[in-house]
């Protein structure tokens, strides 16, 4: 009696927590702010691209978030998260210069300085 106790009470725990862990999963909800579903599928099996598909630098502001600067030339700019080289395109922009507290790139023919700014940076026109 007290052996089919105990195999009952095991029983009822491992069910317990197995519908713990199936909650915990169901109610998981992915929070995106503002950025693409990393799991979201963007080309179909046949080789069609799909409207949620997008480049970040062509649809989103241009934030200076950062500058690794070298002095010999070998500079990383952090756009949009993006770690970007002088030369480098990353959608429709490409990095022209890398300065200690800006970037000139060019994007849609018009050159652009993206100042490094506390809290992000601000794009000036034409400016050289």
């Amino acid at each position: 009696m007290k052996l089919l106790r105990s195999k009952l009470t095991v029983f009822l725990v491992i069910l317990t927590l197995g519908r713990t862990v199936s909650a915990q999963e169901q109610a998981f909800v992915y929070q995106s702010n503002g950025k693409r579903d990393p799991f979201m599928t963007l080309v179909t099996k046949d080789g069609r691209i799909l409207p949620g598909a997008r480049v970040a630098a062509e649809t989103e502001n241009i934030e200076l978030e950062g500058v690794i600067w070298d002095p010999q030339g070998r500079s990383v700019a952090i756009i949009n998260g993006n770690l970007l080289k002088e030369q480098e395109r990353f959608g429709s922009m490409q990095i022209l210069k890398i300065r200690k507290e800006s970037v000139i790139i060019q994007k849609e023919g018009k050159v652009l300085v993206i100042n490094l700014k506390k809290g992000g940076g601000e794009a000036d026109e034409n400016v050289q």
